[in-house]
């Protein structure tokens, strides 16, 4: 059941883990205009109406500087199935969550971000500084472990994680998985404000492509680590919707890519869509902390992704 297991988290995974056949390649990605425009523009003005209230309690919580921000975040809750009934539930969901249980990780995220654009450029230590049980974390990810990198269009993120790189038996016994869930969840937070300020200057509904490398991974490594990355996985979509791209697969244990081979089929189209498994070499352990690794990967992901 253990393979079976890693299977199904590194699929759910996506805040954080042999192609089977050629693919065609599939326009994920919408434009603000395509989002908030046409048939939807009623449906979000709908929407925006009926969570005024809820709205009012966020604040600055949520990424709107003006109303064409705040049609935007509303389009990432209402999707693609026009259901607003549906779309008032998550976004009330959200702001509960936002101003309450996960009011001080929306807190840290909104200044962190703040501050590491207070000059123009992007400067990354206030994020690392302001993360949640970060002096107890952030060594566990450093070296290009976890890194998080603008796509090579500019117009979306990429969120790579090189799981067989991180000692997680030892991360683990530091923190515990509430607390690891809560980093992960402020990272969530962190790219939905920088997903809206890319949506905001380049007109692309910006998503997250995660890119889990698991070669090296320890099949049987601890649970617990898996535990929290699949809480945050759940809670994020559910806090945090809309941000989720594609996720790309790479490296998986021979037992694990026979297993793909035969469970990919039962995946619903729309998720078959959105997955890819590959094998593609990131380099060496921290390749990723240093530029040319970086170019790399943004190179690898925007000729597999278009």
């Amino acid at each position: 059941m253990m393979p079976l297991r890693w299977l199904a988290l590194a699929t759910c995974a996506s805040a954080l883990i042999a192609p089977l056949a050629p693919k065609p390649r599939v326009t994920l990605q919408a434009t603000v205009a395509e989002a908030t425009g046409g048939a939807n523009a009623a449906l979000i003005d709908d929407l925006a109406a009926r969570t005024k209230d809820a709205r009012s309690l966020a604040d600055d919580l949520i990424p709107c500087g003006d109303d064409t921000d705040l049609k935007t975040w509303l389009a990432r809750f209402l999707g693609d199935d026009g259901d607003v009934d549906a779309a008032e539930a998550k976004v009330r969901e959200s702001i509960e969550w936002r101003t309450g249980e996960g009011k001080k990780i929306c807190e840290a995220a909104r200044d962190a971000v703040n501050e590491a654009t207070s000059e123009g450029a992007w400067t990354n230590k206030p994020v690392q500084e302001k993360a949640p049980h970060g002096s107890k974390i952030n060594a566990f990810f450093e070296g290009g472990r976890v890194m998080n990198l603008r796509n090579k269009q500019g117009d979306g993120l990429i969120y790579a994680i090189r799981a067989g790189d991180i000692d997680d038996k030892a991360l683990m016994s530091a923190v515990t998985v509430e607390e690891l869930a809560d980093f992960f969840l402020y990272a969530k937070a962190i790219n939905e404000r920088a997903c809206a300020s890319l949506s905001k200057r380049t007109g692309a509904l910006a998503t997250v492509t995660t890119v889990n490398d698991l070669a090296g991974v320890d099949l049987l490594g601890d649970a617990s680590f898996r535990n929290a990355l699949s809480a945050a996985s759940k809670q994020g979509d559910a806090y945090f919707p809309g941000l989720s791209g594609p996720t790309v697969l790479l490296n998986l244990p021979r037992l694990l890519g026979a297993l793909v081979k035969l469970f990919t089929p039962l995946f619903p189209e729309s998720v078959r869509a959105k997955l890819r498994f590959e094998r593609h070499e990131l380099g060496e352990a921290g390749a990723l902390g240093t530029e040319s690794g970086r170019a790399n990967l943004s190179d690898y992901i925007a000729d597999l992704l278009g």
